[in-house]
């Protein structure tokens, strides 16, 4: 990706919008390349010739030579589309706009943005933006946001960010320059006209200097490629999704597509792939310097504090990140005791030590719980007082030794007075946490990272009947007998059911299926029959039969009936997928029958599916102890329920035409399960 090589490094540019007025912005990406010790050829071109920094602006791009590597655009909106013409002429092929007033803005901005795709498609033009702050990339000195930058406030490091907002983009050079993981490339993408976040994500993948990525977005150009690039990547991504709101409050067709808000289906991809989403800016710096630390590789913790009262706050953190709390042999316990002439608070693990102020014993604690127990972690807490800091400090810098020497992480969390937590970081060769809470969320997500796995997934096309094909002719509805039968052709069990459209026919297929039977009623129009009393249970006798089946005709003129045998005494799931405008196709499963929706514990992902992904998928649901051994009824069969799950994946791979589909209950028994009811959608 050599056009992406030039934007990120180029060796030449120019930028376009620049003037020796004080309040002109584009001034300030002269002086942030000055600041930053870029050396490649640098020109300036505005409205009327001058100087700027020792660079001569000159009035038109003419005056430039011919075929540099970038262009830097920050004039109206109006003249973009005109100057993105020149450059073309003078084979300049990469350019960052960074003007707004475009689709963000107004129908007018919209049509702007429209003419400058065309342009730029016409002369093979590859551009950043519009509507963004820019480029950053410490290694080669680029630095071309409009607002200045103090180099010395920033630290190189190994994470890059992608970010969908200028703004958002510099708060978190700020903040990782900050926590001492250190930046290595910025890229604000702003409206996405031509690039978008998976074009960078591929080159940043690739890039030597990034060990891991930081993404803030509001949107989501290509779902699937996103997750198909995290999958693939040996770097972990550290994606802070906002805009989290559902992406249609129209009503839905299936229980599938109206519990598929968009952000449901971002929870599961993400969790798929292996992504960490944060949910906020301190969750992503807590996940990014956790990265930094010694791999998290299991579940136990030691935890030691100065403090009872965070003692037990980080008991409660553990806990809640799924750590578990080492314990502490009496071999252990009565080294510490003997280690110091005070009592130790608190011989437990977390270990109070509230009555030691000498921190020299706090590093030789560490490191016998280290060598004692080699646990997973150790998360230190010191809380500590101005007087007490060079002290404090001398301990941190023991500690940051003992880890790197240990090879097992310690998270270091500071509460003191002022800024000595940010003084104690800019010095330390290891992060400093400042809240509890992050410490762990920065070793789950470390711990995370470093279990997961890549998974690859193949399915079998042969299986496919031409069913859906077949049927889109005639109908864009799939009724249940159709959508059951669809099922039936993908090894998914199915209550056994037979059609009928008069009484008659209903009583004698009710003998064939063998009684209980149920009858439900079949149209097009009905999406869900329970809604409209569409469905009679437990008929016993062919009288029941007829008196039900001539009452549901009565009350639905032309709909024909669908008899089955009754299913009882399982639990009662929802199975069912749909195609995502941003992720393509994607499964579901959850507790099923009424009350789906009101209940809302459901899980998605996106298809193709693994067998890891299936089994993952039911170990979160909330309602996932269901599915154990309950007061006396055996545990239902996860087999059978898994490999409904994978099927429906594979109907939709197999199947372009079908935009949803769902078994809604599917009866999971301890032996087995049966489809009782289905619907399916064809897309129009």
């Amino acid at each position: 990706m050599e056009f992406l090589r030039k934007i990120f490094a180029p060796r030449s540019l120019v930028v376009i919008g620049v003037s020796e007025r004080p309040d002109n912005l584009a001034r300030f990406i002269i002086a942030n390349l000055r600041a930053f010790g870029y050396t490649g050829d640098l020109y300036a071109v505005g409205r009327r010739p001058g100087k700027i920094y020792d660079i001569p602006i000159v009035a038109s791009l003419d005056e430039v030579p011919d075929g540099l590597d970038l262009a830097v655009i920050l004039t109206p909106a109006e003249t973009v589309p005109t100057l993105v013409e020149q450059c073309g002429q003078k084979k300049i092929l990469q350019v960052v706009i960074e003007s707004g007033g475009f689709s963000e803005f107004s129908e007018r901005g919209r049509q702007l943005e429209e003419e400058l795709k065309s342009i730029a498609r016409r002369y093979g033009i590859r551009f950043v933006g519009p509507n963004c702050i820019s480029v950053i990339n410490l290694e080669a000195g680029l630095c071309l946001p409009f607002a200045p930058i103090d180099p010395r406030s920033v630290r190189r490091g190994g994470a890059s960010v992608i970010s969908q907002s200028g703004g958002i983009s510099i708060t978190y050079l700020d903040k990782l320059s900050e926590a001492r993981v250190g930046v290595s490339k910025v890229i604000s993408i702003g409206n996405k006209a031509d690039l978008d976040e998976t074009d960078y994500l591929e080159y940043l993948l690739a890039d030597p200097e990034t060990k891991m990525l930081c993404l803030y977005l509001e949107s989501m150009s290509d779902g699937r490629r996103l997750v198909e690039l995290a999958r693939s990547s040996q770097k972990p991504l550290i994606v802070h999704k906002a805009n989290r709101g559902q992406a249609s409050q129209s009503i839905a067709f299936s229980h599938t597509a109206a519990l598929a808000s968009d952000d449901r289906i971002v929870t599961g991809a993400f969790r798929q792939a292996g992504i960490l989403r944060a949910e906020s800016f301190d969750e992503a710096v807590a996940m990014a310097q956790g990265l930094t630390l010694p791999p998290v590789r299991g579940d136990t913790v030691v935890i030691i504090s100065r403090s009872g009262g965070h003692a037990v706050v980080a008991a409660d953190a553990a806990e809640h990140y799924g750590f578990r709390l080492a314990e502490l042999p009496h071999k252990l316990t009565e080294k510490i005791r003997a280690l110091s002439r005070a009592d130790v608070i608190r011989l437990t693990n977390p270990l109070d030590l509230g009555t030691i102020f000498d921190f020299d014993l706090y590093a030789h604690i560490v490191e016998e719980c280290l060598h004692t127990l080699a646990p997973d972690a150790i998360v230190l807490i010191n809380t500590y007082s101005a007087l007490e800091a060079p002290r404090a400090r001398q301990l941190a810098h023991r500690v940051a030794e003992i880890m790197h020497t240990s090879d097992i992480p310690i998270a270091l969390c500071v509460f003191a007075q002022g800024h000595e937590a940010q003084e104690l970081q800019r010095e330390l060769a290891m992060p400093v946490f400042t809240e509890i809470e992050l410490a762990f969320c920065g070793l789950a997500a470390s711990r995370r990272w470093h279990r997961r796995t890549v998974r690859s997934f193949q399915f079998d096309s042969s299986k496919f009947n031409g069913l859906i094909y077949q049927d889109r002719r005639h109908v864009q509805v799939l009724t249940a007998d159709r959508a059951l039968r669809l099922c039936q052709e993908h090894g998914i069990p199915t209550a056994p059911w037979e059609i009928a459209e008069t009484p008659d026919t209903a009583a004698r297929a009710a003998a064939n299926l063998g009684y209980p039977v149920a009858l439900k009623i079949l149209s097009p129009e009905i999406a869900h029959k329970t809604d409209v009393d569409g469905v009679v249970l437990n008929l016993a006798n062919p009288d029941a039969v007829r008196r039900a089946a001539q009452a549901l005709l009565a009350r639905f003129a032309g709909a024909r009936l669908l008899v089955q045998r009754m299913v009882t005494d399982g639990l009662e799931l929802i199975v069912g997928g749909k195609r995502d405008p941003t992720f393509g196709p994607v499964v579901m499963v959850g507790l099923g029958g009424i009350f789906t929706e009101i209940l809302s514990d459901v899980v998605f992902r996106v298809a193709p599916l693994t067998l890891e992904d299936a089994e993952e998928m039911l170990a979160e649901l909330r309602g996932r102890s269901l599915l154990e051994r309950v007061r006396g009824r055996e545990a239902l069969d996860r087999a059978a329920i898994i490999q409904t799950i994978l099927s429906i994946s594979q109907i939709l791979l197999e199947n372009e035409q079908l935009s949803e589909i769902e078994i809604n209950p599917l009866i999971a028994l301890p032996s087995g399960v049966w489809a009782v009811d289905a619907r399916g959608m064809l897309q129009s």
